[in-house]
């Protein structure tokens, strides 16, 4: 049945197609961009689902859009209907519709979780993660072992191979899925450079503005001026708030906030009033705030405000509730804030067109930017959304911004990776020849296909065009042995001669001397026999054949090469295999037989390998609660570039190192991560330290300090599934109660 409207909303045709396909029991991907009205899909879907009582799962890509769709839902249906699982909090997980973020249910898929008997969908919010270098995998492994009787909605901003998606789930749960591609935004969007001298400008107009100051200089000093985050704001503050300011540093958000409300302010007295009531409201007197709550309310009461990671929770809720209730006016954040979470804005602006990925930093990528830039125009309050972005003249040439095209979205790829705890489960619920074709349905064996046979056929058709064109030719054509190469050489080689001859023996023993020598020996070597003697007729044909003759040549060699440089195709069987003489090595497998080291392993999903280990050592009996606490809190922590920690040593950490080099001389070094320097503030907050007194042991930002806890708890979640012994789940028990506690523990959701 045709859907016109739903819920008396005039639908777009894209979302009608959708509605239409989940009617007729299809999977159904939806890639449409930013803000054009993909969750309404979902919506229905699920209020679809829970009037027929069936069971939906929704997952997303990070826990802040997983909290704010089971805040959403149970408005919409109510608390007993809607339950959450995001690793760090287990909320009514048996109702309904369960909200969880994509690791959680790859963990339920990969064990094969009864749990998932009665769920008729799945929802993959921001489906084109697929792409991301560090969690990809979670999400093929997800659709791959996703049961077939499951049906999936995906949903996704545009990609550039959408069928080429749609085509691999297709093939390897041998069902229709119906793809629905929305190209066109409800709202238009524009797009503008901006530096102080040159205001709002499109692409080609800063780059012609820029040649004629270059031109136009009178001396060799800059002919730019700097530009600053202000002058953007000031430019555009009449008539483009409320915005979006895309900062990729979280100590710059903060800063940029506090020097635009050193110079502005959005809100009216009564408005003020009110963002003064949300955090008392919130936060309780101000007596007992922390410095960056009074911070952030100071610049709240402006219509001002940062938001990133490293923010406690609290302070989270309360500046994305603020900014939806359109009282915060800039919103200066990192770029988590455009995953998913609908804050439209009418403007979006970039401080810089680079980021730093965690290696280096680079230019966006044309989806990265438009993904971020979909933000801006509000549906039903805006005629156009618009894209600012900031530009260093001063930097144009050493470093051009990046001329972003929707045409030229780069691709999905496959981001599959095998780690210890897949080897186990799939060893442990699947054969092998199952395995086998597990690993021929990933993404990646797809794409490999694919590509392979692409060009395999596109060699076929040059080889013809090469016979073809050879049939002409002499086959000396290309080589030196051809008086058509070899000649014109010869001459070339002349004149070097002479021009090295009239160096002059000082001249000659230098470096550019001595480099025309040993080209001049080269050249002789090349040019040493006697060219084919071709009578002038061969060589005139030869002349006009054989420039497309070699340029098919080049196409061929190209492609031989991209083919070359196509991986293994069984490449990810081999290193299970791989894998799996490691876990024999260790004790975790006989054979193909799960050990009870293997099974512990296979139920840990954060280094199983030292998780492991160290259950099965004694090194938990040589710790106290609070030390145990603080060991975990070890386990897979990676700092960031600048983070710091007061020097204290909280428990022997000696034994832990000698199970992880143990582990490495197997495994290889990737196999382990583990910093003890993040034991001390754990271990305070365990003995009951305050937060202000934790704060004081580290630099790390508030956000980061709780992540590390709840991430602990997490871990000993993990921990207590896996272990059967119940002296240690008891104490796990413990454990984490010691760190769920006051800024730590879970906000009401």
């Amino acid at each position: 049945m045709s859907k016109r409207t739903y819920h008396e909303m005039i639908l777009d045709p894209f979302q009608e197609e959708a509605l239409d396909a989940i009617d007729a029991g299809k999977s159904v991907i939806v890639a449409a961009p930013t803000g054009t009205g993909k969750t309404l899909v979902a919506d229905y879907l699920i209020e679809k689902a829970m009037r027929e009582h069936l069971r939906v799962i929704y997952t997303a890509p990070i826990k802040a859009l997983s909290n704010q769709k089971f805040r959403d839902f149970k408005k919409q249906f109510g608390e007993d209907a809607v339950g959450i699982m995001t690793g760090d909090v287990v909320l009514n997980p048996t109702a309904p519709l369960l909200i969880m973020t994509t690791e959680v249910f790859r963990n339920q898929v990969i064990t094969e979780d009864p749990n998932l008997e009665f769920v008729s969908h799945i929802v993959f919010d921001e489906i084109h993660w697929l792409n991301d270098e560090e969690r990809g995998t979670v999400w093929e492994e997800s659709i791959i072992l996703a049961p077939p009787k499951m049906k999936i909605l995906g949903l996704s901003a545009t990609i550039a191979n959408a069928s080429h998606l749609v085509d691999w789930i297709e093939s390897i749960r041998h069902e229709e899925v119906a793809l629905i591609e929305e190209h066109n935004r409800v709202v238009p969007l524009e797009y503008y450079y901006f530096t102080k001298d040159t205001g709002l400008v499109d692409y080609d107009q800063l780059w012609r503005y820029y040649r004629r100051k270059l031109k136009d200089r009178i001396n060799d000093e800059s002919p730019f001026g700097p530009t600053t985050h202000l002058d953007l704001i000031r430019t555009i503050q009449r008539s483009h708030l409320p915005a979006l300011f895309f900062v990729f540093s979280r100590k710059q958000c903060a800063i940029k906030a506090m020097e635009l409300a050193n110079i502005a302010n959005y809100l009216r007295p009564a408005e003020r009033k009110t963002v003064e009531d949300k955090f008392i409201h919130l936060f309780g007197h101000e007596i007992d705030w922390s410095s960056s709550t009074r911070q952030l309310k100071r610049l709240c009461s402006k219509g001002i405000a940062y938001h990133h990671a490293g923010l406690l929770p609290s302070q989270k809720v309360i500046v994305e509730e603020l900014f939806l209730e359109r009282l915060i006016k800039v919103l200066y954040c990192t770029e988590t804030f455009s995953v998913g979470i609908n804050y439209p804005v009418k403007a979006v602006c970039f401080d810089s067109l680079n980021k730093y990925d965690g290696r280096n930093f680079r230019p966006l990528a044309n989806h990265e930017f438009f993904q971020m830039s979909g933000r801006a125009g509000r549906r039903g309050l805006d005629e156009k959304g618009f894209s600012f972005a900031l530009v260093d003249l001063g930097y144009m040439e050493k470093s051009p911004p990046p001329k972003f095209q929707l045409n030229r979205l780069e691709p999905l790829t496959s981001q599959f990776r095998l780690t210890y705890n897949t080897v186990l489960n799939l060893t442990a619920t699947l054969s092998q020849t199952q395995i086998e074709t597990y690993f021929q349905k990933s993404f990646s064996a797809y794409s490999y296909r694919l590509s392979s046979e692409r060009l395999h056929s596109e060699l076929a058709q040059i080889q013809q065009k090469l016979e073809g064109t050879h049939q002409h030719l002499c086959e000396e054509v290309g080589s030196f042995n051809c008086p058509l190469k070899h000649h014109p050489k010869r001459k070339e080689l002349e004149k070097l001669r002479k021009a090295y001859k009239s160096l002059g023996p000082r001249k000659q023993s230098r470096v550019y001397g001595r480099e025309m020598a040993r080209k001049i020996r080269t050249w002789e070597k090349l040019l040493s026999q006697t060219p084919k003697s071709c009578v002038p007729q061969q060589q005139e044909n030869c002349y006009a054949q054989s420039k497309s003759y070699l340029t098919i040549k080049q196409q061929q060699q190209e492609l031989q090469n991209a083919l070359a440089a196509l991986p293994e195709e069984n490449a990810f069987l081999q290193e299970f295999e791989y894998k799996k003489t490691h876990l024999r090595q260790i004790g975790y497998l006989r054979e193909d037989e799960l050990l009870p080291r293997g099974t512990c392993a296979s139920r840990i999903y954060v280094q199983e390998l030292l998780v492991t280990e160290l259950i099965y050592s004694d090194v938990f009996a040589q710790l106290d609660d609070d030390q145990l606490n603080a060991l975990l809190s070890s386990v897979d922590f990676e700092a960031r570039k600048n983070d710091m920690f007061h020097r204290t040593s909280v428990f022997d950490s000696t034994p832990v190192k000698e199970i992880a080099e143990y582990i490495q001389s197997i495994c290889g070094q990737d196999a382990v991560r583990y910093d003890p320097r993040v034991a001390g503030i754990t271990h305070a907050w365990s003995q009951g330290s305050t937060f202000v007194e934790v704060q004081a042991l580290c630099n790390l930002d508030e956000g980061d300090i709780i992540s590390v806890f709840r991430r602990t708890i997490d871990l000993m979640r993990q921990m207590r599934e896996a272990v059967g012994d119940s002296a240690l789940r008891s104490r796990l028990k413990v454990c984490m109660e010691k760190l769920d506690r006051d800024e730590a523990a879970i906000m009401e959701l």
